[in-house]
């Protein structure tokens, strides 16, 4: 299931932002805390409660569905709509490189060597791959690309 990239702003009930204010997210209707993520290729987890920036923004990537915060004792619907156009697939990096060159070198946390799909130009091409560490991709074509790198853990 794609993980969706969500963000809004909390207010208090007197309209004051709710700045610098930790959110628990439960699932809608109930008192279980969900598995939240910080990024968008789902590898690294948000603590719960996560806490509102200084103008009382909260962000969080999760799966599409309603949950639920409170702020002081008033509860807080959060829809995270699955036709966002953020979607982000959970255990997936996308490396954009916009500038062509003959050799990519992709910076990953995976701890693995992952699979990887290139897309140059909305085609699917293949390159030589290497992992030089296991958090560290390097591709290498016979010509100057520029594209997308999908490495899937």
């Amino acid at each position: 299931m794609p993980l969706i990239h969500y963000a809004t702003y909390i207010y208090f009930a007197g309209g004051n932002p709710a700045a610098s204010t930790p959110c628990p997210v439960y699932l809608a209707g109930g008192n279980q805390l969900v598995p939240l993520r910080a990024d968008k290729a789902g590898t690294v987890p948000l603590a719960q409660p996560p806490v509102t920036d200084g103008d009382g923004l909260l962000v969080f990537y999760a799966p599409p569905g309603d949950y639920t915060t409170w702020i002081s004792g008033t509860p807080v619907l959060l829809t995270v709509d699955p036709l966002e156009t953020d979607e982000a697939w959970p255990n997936t990096f996308v490396h954009m490189q916009t500038v062509a060159a003959t050799t990519w070198t992709i910076d990953h946390w995976f701890g693995i060597k992952p699979q990887v799909m290139i897309d140059v130009g909305n085609s699917q091409v293949e390159a030589e791959v290497d992992h030089p560490s296991l958090t560290q991709t390097t591709l290498t074509f016979s010509s100057a690309q520029s594209g997308a790198a999908y490495l899937r853990r």
